[in-house]
């Protein structure tokens, strides 16, 4: 259950609960991130006459509600339904999946640390939550941009390579395409064919894509979750296409 640093929620805070119990004029909801009750009086239902509450909320129901007010020394939290529009509902909880999903990262951490949860948001559960829009973003930082992004978001050195980690594991990264020009011709009799034969043979290999631009431009495509191994086999592919016209007349260049 994702948690918060913080024992209670603050005045205007959007938060997720679960629907505990259902009075003729009220609503019980535990607040999932915090582990306590807040409660929703019938007139915070809707923004029209609620004649049964029921038809509003079912028992066990996660809910989006604003929070009203917080009475810390009472420990009383009054939450509103109505004040939750639809839009900001859905956004709310997809956030919501992102931190479960965050946390379920966090779990893995706590295993191969041989550690509990508990120590893993106390050493950098909260710290990611303050520093992210949501407990998953860091992961998929690691992943996209490297552990020099999540440094600059102020994550200390001794988590970057276990968030990175974790991370890869567990987050499968869109391929890219990475594209590259280059200059092929050859001044052979039967040069049509030769470059035909050399391209179709390279994209088997390699699996790569050339597209022809215009004589004598094409453009060969690699598709890779990690631009610098989609370079370094942009590389190899044209290296091996050269070799494929070693003792004829030919040209290819890259760099123009």
């Amino acid at each position: 259950m994702v948690r918060r640093r913080e024992k209670f929620p603050s005045k205007g805070e959007l938060i997720v609960g679960t629907v505990k119990e259902i009075n003729p004029n009220s609503v019980f909801v535990e607040l999932d991130e915090y582990g306590k009750k807040g409660m929703i009086h019938i007139s915070e239902i809707a923004k029209k006459w609620v004649r049964d509450i029921r038809n509003w909320v079912k028992v066990d129901k996660k809910i989006v509600c604003k929070v009203k007010d917080v009475r810390e020394d009472k420990g009383q939290i009054d939450l509103s339904l109505k004040d939750v529009d639809g839009r900001t509902k859905n956004k709310r909880m997809q956030t919501w999946k992102r931190d479960e999903r965050g946390e379920e990262f966090l779990k893995k951490i706590a295993k191969n640390e041989d550690k509990d949860l508990d120590e893993i948001y106390e050493e950098i559960g909260f710290d990611l939550q303050e520093n992210f829009k949501d407990m998953l973003e860091p992961f998929e930082i690691a992943v996209r941009k490297g552990k020099e992004e999540l440094e600059k978001r102020g994550v200390e050195s001794d988590w970057l390579e276990i968030i990175k980690k974790v991370g890869e594991d567990n987050i499968k990264k869109k391929a890219e395409e990475i594209r590259e020009r280059f200059i092929l011709r050859t001044w052979e009799p039967d040069g049509v064919d030769l470059l035909k034969e050399g391209l179709q043979s390279i994209e088997k290999e390699h699996k790569v894509e050339f597209k022809y631009i215009s004589a004598p431009e094409y453009e060969i495509i690699k598709k890779a979750r990690n631009p610098k191994e989609g370079q370094k086999s942009i590389k190899e592919s044209l290296d091996d296409l050269a070799k494929k016209f070693e003792g004829k007349e030919f040209e290819l260049n890259s760099e123009f």
